[in-house]
This record gives structure tokens, sequence and C-alpha cells, in this order.
């Protein structure tokens, strides 16, 4: 079959837009330096060097790693929470972390994720992602002091029991800070103003644990948990969302998990 002259001018064009979206997320793959699937049963970082352990009563159980604290709060002795043996931030300025959860229902201000520092009980220079905060919604946060200073974006509640995907995006060149969730910004993008990812003190990197010791444990299972040293695009982060907790958008040499 002959093809239309403009049929034969379109293909090109459809290849061109094919190649530049794959180069796109291959790049976004690239700038992935850690990686936990909890798909061996244990806390390996299939792409980097940072591994991890389960604390207290922490385990993995048809690949996903499962935290049951009831009541307990962050100073107990026998909480359970995943402690990563080094800082899982990169030293660049800007960072992607993206972690799909499924939480129970609970009291306010457990975390998904906190790194920073702590001091006599409170927290100090941090990152954190809690799912339910004040007026029931969940919220990502930045500092480089305390929490009264920190930049923050609130979000959906988290701790509902469905699965979802939470990503927190530094910007460090565009001094911006993000919250995205299920692939999706919440509201508009936050000033980092002084609380920059360099600024973080990263002495403590937890899955399930707060830097604020009155603060409640972590209550559902964590199926995955990436790490970028770069900021990724919305489009980058919708493609990850789509293609789900088991797969990068591209498969490439660190598409599958050791």
């Amino acid at each position: 079959m002959i093809l239309a002259n403009h049929s034969r001018r379109f293909i090109p064009a459809l290849l061109a837009v094919a190649l530049s979206l794959a180069i796109a997320i291959s790049q976004a793959n690239a700038g992935l330096i850690h990686r936990y699937s909890f798909k061996d049963a244990t806390v390996k970082d299939s792409v980097g060097t940072v591994d991890g352990k389960l604390k207290g009563a922490a385990k993995i159980a048809e690949g996903k790693a499962v935290l049951e604290n009831g009541a307990k709060t962050s100073d107990d002795a026998n909480l359970s929470y995943i402690e990563f043996n080094s800082p899982v931030i990169p030293k660049s300025g800007s960072a992607t972390l993206a972690i799909w959860i499924t939480l129970k229902a609970g009291e306010p201000f457990p975390r998904i994720l906190d790194i920073g520092d702590s001091q006599g009980g409170s927290g100090q220079a941090f990152i954190y992602l809690t799912p339910r905060h004040d007026d029931d919604v969940s919220k990502a946060a930045i500092t480089s002091t305390d929490t009264g200073s920190k930049t923050f974006i609130d979000g959906k509640r988290l701790d509902d029991g469905k699965s979802h995907m939470a990503v927190i995006v530094i910007d460090g060149t565009a001094k911006k800070f993000h919250f995205f969730i299920d692939g999706k910004e919440q509201g508009d993008a936050a000033d980092l103003g002084d609380n920059t990812l360099d600024k973080v003190t990263p002495s403590h990197s937890w899955i399930g644990r707060s830097g604020f010791d009155a603060d409640p444990g972590l209550n559902g299972a964590i199926e995955e948990f990436r790490v970028y040293d770069q900021a990724l695009s919305a489009d980058e982060i919708a493609a990850a969302y789509k293609a789900g907790a088991s797969a990068l958008p591209v498969a490439g040499p660190t598409a599958a998990p050791k």
C-alpha cells in the first residue's frame, strides 16, 4: 500500500514525540539512587548501597513491609519501623521521594517518612510525610530548623485503608517544594525559602517513626520506596503512578529489584 504524502509526513512526527517521551522517562530513571521493594523479605537497596533494618515487630509479608504499632508512640522501645543504615537523601540540591503505602486509620501525626534530627524529643532540620495532620489532611514538610519554620503542603488524608502513591519533590533549582498523591499535585508548589535540601540534617532516616517522641507509630504496609537525586516532573510522576509500585515506567538496568 502506498501512503499518502500527509501520512508519510505524520509518521516521523509521531516517532519524534515517542522518542522524546522515552528519553525523558529514561533520564528520570537514571536519577534513581535508592529502591526498596521488599520482595526478598529484606530492606535491600536494589539500586544503591543504603540498606535498611526492620525494627521492633516490623515484618515483611507478601512483598510488603508491615508495621503494626497500635497506640505505641515514637519513643517506645518496641516500636515497629524501618531504619536505614545511612542517609537516603542525596547531597545534590534536588530530590524526589516516592512511596507506595496502604495505611490503617489512626491518631494524627504518625510518620510515613521522617528524615532529619531530633533534639529533646522534638524534630529538627527534617523532611517528613504524615498521612494525617491537623484538620484531617496529610502533610509533607521540610525545614532547616524547627517545625515552626517549615515549608509544607497539605493533601488528602492517606490513612484510609486504600493503596496510595505519595511523592515529595524538592526542586533546588527552582527553589520549589511539591507534593503529589496518586499522580496528582496537591495544591500549588511552595517556595522553599531557607528550607533547602542541603540544610536538612539526616541524623536518622525512618519509615514509620517520628523525630517527635510523642507522635504515634505508623500502622499499615509499605509496598515500595524510591529516592531520586533530581526533581521529577509532573509527567514523570504520573508515569510512575501509572506503572505502579512493581515496575519502573521504562525497563532498564535498574527496572527489576535485585
